[in-house]
């Protein structure tokens, strides 16, 4: 059945809800109203003011939207609409009168490898501010999912297509991380113009998207003595540094001994950007919140005889070369391995002898499990860097039957009230000699 309509629509950035389309909003004089949209629910229309966007023509290929930018002038985009009109009623008199009427030479489009490098290039922008993380992850899902779908443009990509891209996800990843990438797929085909909506169908979709949400896994006491036990002292101080700390892979890897202040007592974590040894190197948290962890005892201890080996060392945890550690996930493999401590059931063991029990997120999870037995849950809030409660309270009561010993490295030292009251005697007004 030949399609019946065409319509305008502007496609915009709205502030809080990022790029949408609305219905573009024609006065009574005939002409568009620049910058506006209709945008809501179907009986809740708003005129909203959108100028950051464009004009887009909307057809239908049988049930798939498909969408054409005719630029951000009004003028010339009403100009488009009408001409579009006319093509329609024309093509669809010839069908209804049997005539076939030559398809004009088609318009080159944008191949996907195009709009992935504009995709990229988009998510890469400073207003954004996204995180590194999140730009591979981008980056990934664009050069993984080009190839594996074989299609050079957005209009052939179809259900299979995700689903095949889906199917490799699995034999390499996780079921999560499968998750993650099939939905920032998503956002990529709806930057190509594609519904993913109409593309993928409700019960596929709940399927690639799901995924077994498992318990907290946090360490044992017995599993980090046996860590511990088989370490040469860097990867004893990573360790520690990472049950005690509760940072991330990332902000292990990347952290500054200048961060550590000694004298407060805590670790400042915050972005910076470095020359060190002709690179430059820039680190961004994950959520761009800067924050301060305490320095247990325990971790004093350990990083200032680290410190001592390490006396020139600009990171902490860093290479022997003196560079962000990338590999820290390999080494717990390893370590896990060489102490005994893998299942021999799951997956990983079998097939590369890599336990799936040990992974470096966990320590985070141990940190937060052990750190709730001593302290306030709001304290602990701020040392994870978790905006709110609710993501911190699975954790609670994970550490339940943990040894009283692993609990009480979480429990800062109290200062007595004479060390309160001690003033260094710099801090007063010198007296003069008369």
């Amino acid at each position: 059945m030949a399609n019946q309509t065409v319509s305008l629509l502007r496609y915009a950035k709205l502030p809080g809800l990022g790029w949408r389309r609305g219905k573009a909003i024609l006065g009574k004089t005939g002409k568009l109203t620049p910058d506006y949209m209709l945008f809501g629910a179907q009986n809740n229309k708003q005129k909203i003011y959108a100028p950051d966007g464009h004009y887009e023509l909307r057809y239908f290929d049988g049930k798939l939207p498909r969408y054409r930018d005719v630029g951000n002038d009004p003028t010339y985009a009403l100009e488009q609409l009408q001409q579009a009109q006319r093509e329609l009623r024309l093509k669809n008199a010839a069908d209804a009168a049997g005539f076939i009427i030559p398809s004009p030479k088609q318009p080159k489009t944008k191949s996907l490898a195009e709009f992935g490098c504009e995709f990229l290039e988009h998510k890469k922008s400073p207003s954004l501010n996204l995180s590194e993380d999140a730009i591979k992850l981008y980056t990934a899902i664009v050069e993984e999912f080009i190839p594996i779908s074989g299609k050079t443009y957005p209009q052939d990509i179809t259900e299979a297509d995700v689903i095949r891209y889906c199917d490799v996800l699995d034999k390499r990843y996780a079921a999560r991380v499968r998750s993650t990438r099939y939905t920032s797929l998503r956002g990529f085909l709806f930057y190509c113009g594609l519904e993913p909506k109409r593309l993928i169908s409700a019960s596929v979709h709940k399927r690639l998207k799901s995924y077994e949400k498992r318990k907290v896994r946090i360490y044992s006491g017995a599993e980090i003595t046996a860590l511990l036990k088989i370490c040469d002292p860097y990867h004893h101080t990573l360790f520690m540094l990472a049950l005690l700390s509760g940072m991330r892979d990332n902000e292990l890897s990347h952290l500054l001994w200048q961060q550590i202040d000694f004298e407060a007592n805590v670790i400042r974590l915050q972005d910076y950007v470095i020359q060190h040894k002709g690179k430059q190197i820039v680190f961004k948290l994950k959520d761009g919140e800067a924050r301060n962890i305490p320095i247990f005892p325990m971790l004093r201890e350990e990083l200032l005889q680290w410190r001592k080996q390490r006396p020139n060392s600009v990171f902490v945890v860093g290479t022997t070369n003196d560079q962000p550690n990338v590999k820290i996930l390999d080494a717990l493999k390893r370590k896990a391995r060489k102490a005994g401590l893998n299942c021999g059931l799951c997956l990983g063991c079998a097939a590369r002898n890599e336990c799936h029990r040990f992974h470096t997120h966990y320590f985070r999870s141990s940190f937060a499990s052990y750190a709730l037995k001593r302290n306030d849950i709001r304290l602990v809030q701020e040392w994870m860097g978790h905006s709110d409660l609710e993501t911190l309270a699975k954790y609670v009561g994970a550490a339940e039957n943990c040894p009283a010993w692993l609990a009480e490295l979480y429990v800062l030292p109290t200062t007595t009230k004479a060390e309160e009251e001690k003033m260094p005697s710099s801090i007063e007004f010198p007296k003069f000699s008369e």
